[in-house]
């Protein structure tokens, strides 16, 4: 099995003598032709991590990090120049391990960046990770970090170093910003801990202890933006930090019920959307010591390039408004963290509300250029693949791709890997999506490298006379986006399971019509331009979980809403597909004040789960529940009970919405869709 380890290690190039070697050498150039280096690992591993002393890296992890490889160079100038590249610097990485077709074991790098060595950098250094709490990351002043460290309760998540059960850390470090400089306070000792939706939690071995880390104790620790939530502390300098720590006075920490608290009602659920960003802010602070409940900003794992993103956000946020669009900060934020996180997103909603705009005003947002954003009207006498990709002219022996353009655009973005592309299909149930989109159905849900759409069989490729141009098989990397545009009425087709399995199905709303005469006067002409954000920037955006962090309480809720719509269809029901993308798209939430967690995971229960429940009045009247005309109530929904059980996750305000409106079509159709 493939295991994946998300903590990060620090390494340093093998040594040429190293027995852990398979090679003679620590450099080789492989198969390929590229570049493969094996790494020596010189801090503490997680407990689980095997008795391997070097992992595998490839130029590939190097290239965004200033290093070259000049192909036309003989092999061992290749190899000597990358090791002095090397020679002065250290690897931070993450570790996966894959069997290959053999059984055989290897273990790869991934995630790397690149840190130099210190001056006192020895070749027997080994480094012990110690996590950096702070109220940047963890969005808790200090006294209530102390505090709620003291009373064992979450502090939040640190995401770069290992959460076993006996990977415990001894100390922690509490990063104190100023304008002038960083000062950083050392706390423990810590002996046990659990990590949870909340992150960690501590139990100390006795009382807290505190000791300030004098700057030339700094200079000895590894502390880069490549990895801002960890110090990496030579072990001989971790050992004598301990040593002094357990030699200061206990510190005295005041007790969180000392403080003001909000009643215990006052959750994050019920926050005023409209409150200031600052007072949110302390109202969830306080919550959380209240309900124990951790708020959006503890628990979601902030990606990296945030400050981009942000900038993305409030230009997306400006041009739309600039365009005349009526969409919520909501809206929008749905959709960019859909786009980031799903294989295939689709906009749902009336005629006229400006889905296909919304796209293109995304595209530009992103500084897309030209083919870079490619809209696809789907016509309703699409009824196969070839419709959509073209064919091959047996009798003219030429590849014929289909007029929508997407061949053209798919190999550009295969060959421009490092520039952002967008899809987009237009009204894409004019047709029926499982006839002409079977193929993309398949390839979406598979691992980024395996996306490989095929043309033509290959036996053709030789008499073909544009199979260079046209070649069987076209790679679609991570560098294109799907989307597409649906309208629900008459003249369209209802999706089928296989669809709402790989999508996130957004509908969007319109706001009031009184509030859009506060809107900003449409502009004239086109929006501002952009800086492109290419694919490089666009990852930094996103969070890639590769392992399920849902709550136990989440994962419960799923398990129930899926046996009870297996009660109904034995076809149907909540997939492990659809709990990891679940997963995936509450990683990705950005940081903002508009949609929390618990917003969120309302959002994917309707964008989901919901769609999915269909059928007639007979089958699904115990599930949703009976409409009430005069009391406009639902009343005997199984589901609803579900919510109400599990609100401590959410108040569950849009599924409520959506159920109550399934119900009512029961009601007055028989039937729901």
């Amino acid at each position: 099995m493939n295991k994946v380890w998300e903590n990060d290690l620090v390494g340093v190039l093998a040594d040429v003598d190293q027995s852990e070697l398979l090679y003679r050498d620590s450099i080789l150039i492989n198969k390929q032709d590229s570049l493969q280096f094996f790494v020596r690992i010189i801090s503490q591993p997680a407990e689980s991590f095997p008795n391997v002393k070097a992992v595998t890296g490839f130029y590939s992890d190097l290239e965004k990090w200033g290093f070259e490889d000049d192909y036309t160079q003989p092999e061992f100038i290749r190899k000597e120049k990358l090791r002095e590249w090397l020679d002065d610097r250290l690897l931070i990485f993450k570790v996966e391990k894959r069997i290959r077709y053999n059984h055989e074991e290897v273990y790869n790098m991934f995630g790397v960046r690149v840190m130099p060595k210190l001056p006192s950098y020895e070749k027997d250094l080994k480094l012990i990770p110690v996590p950096i709490f702070s109220k940047k990351v963890n969005g808790m002043e200090q006294d209530v970090f102390l505090s709620r460290l003291v009373e064992k309760k979450f502090v939040g998540r640190i995401t770069e170093v290992s959460h076993e059960a006996n990977d415990t850390p001894p100390i922690v470090l509490w990063k104190e910003e100023t304008e002038e400089d960083e000062q950083f306070t050392v706390y423990g000792v810590l002996e046990k801990h659990q990590y949870a939706h909340g992150g960690f939690n501590f139990e100390l071995r006795d009382e807290l202890k505190m000791l300030t880390l004098e700057e030339e104790w700094l200079d000895e620790c590894y502390l880069t933006d490549e990895s801002p939530h960890v110090a990496f502390v030579p072990i001989a300098h971790f050992q004598k930090l301990l040593h002094r720590l357990e030699e200061q006075k206990a510190v005295q920490v005041a007790d969180s019920s000392d403080r003001e608290t909000l009643p215990q009602e006052v959750a994050v659920s019920s926050l005023d959307k409209q409150t200031s960003p600052e007072i949110q802010s302390s109202r969830q602070e306080v919550a959380v010591s209240v309900m124990e409940k951790p708020t959006s900003e503890i628990n979601v794992p902030i990606p990296k390039g945030n400050e981009k993103e942000q900038e993305f956000l409030e230009l997306l946020f400006s041009h739309t408004q600039d365009a005349g669009l009526i969409y919520r900060k909501e809206n929008l934020i749905n959709f960019h963290t859909s786009m980031k996180s799903s294989s295939l997103v689709i906009l749902s909603g009336m005629s006229g509300t400006g889905k296909t705009k919304l796209v293109e005003l995304y595209s530009q947002s992103l500084g897309l250029k030209g083919e870079q954003l490619t809209v696809i009207p789907v016509s309703p006498s699409w009824t196969s693949d070839s419709d959509l990709i073209g064919y091959a002219d047996t009798l003219n022996m030429v590849y014929r791709p289909g007029d929508s353009g997407l061949i053209n655009a798919l190999r550009k973005a295969e060959d421009d890997k490092d520039k952002l592309y967008i899809i987009c299909f237009d009204e894409m149930n004019l047709a029926r999506v499982e006839h002409y989109f079977s193929q993309f159905l398949s390839i979406l849900e598979m691992d980024h490298g395996k996306r490989v759409l095929r043309l033509y069989n290959d036996d053709l490729e030789s008499r073909l006379y544009n199979s260079a141009q046209y070649p069987p098989t076209i790679v679609i990397r991570e560098n294109v986006l799907f989307v597409g545009t649906v309208n629900m009425d008459e003249s369209t087709y209802h999706f089928s399971d296989k669809v709402l399995d790989r999508a996130n199905v957004l509908s969007l709303d319109v706001m009031p019509f009184t509030e859009m005469k506060q809107l900003p006067e449409k502009k004239k002409g086109m929006v501002a331009r952009a800086d492109e954000v290419d694919y490089d920037t666009f990852e930094s955006f996103q969070y890639k979980n590769r392992s399920l962090s849902l709550h136990d309480d989440e994962l419960g809720l799923l398990w129930e809403v899926h046996q009870m719509m297996q009660n109904v269809n034995k076809q149907v029901g909540v997939g492990p597909r659809i709990v990891k993308q679940i997963d995936q798209y509450l990683g990705n939430l950005p940081a903002q004040e508009y949609i929390l967690r618990e917003d969120a995971f309302d959002l994917q229960v309707v964008q989901r789960v919901l769609t999915k429940v269909r059928g007639s009045e007979d089958q699904l009247r115990d599930l949703l529940g009976r409409y009430n005309r005069e009391k406009d109530t639902v009343e005997g929904s199984l589901i609803i009970r579900l919510f109400d059980r599990y609100t401590n996750i959410s108040i569950f305000k849009e599924s409520r919405n959506v159920i109550k409106q399934k119900a009512k079509e029961l009601k007055y159709n028989g039937y729901t869709m």
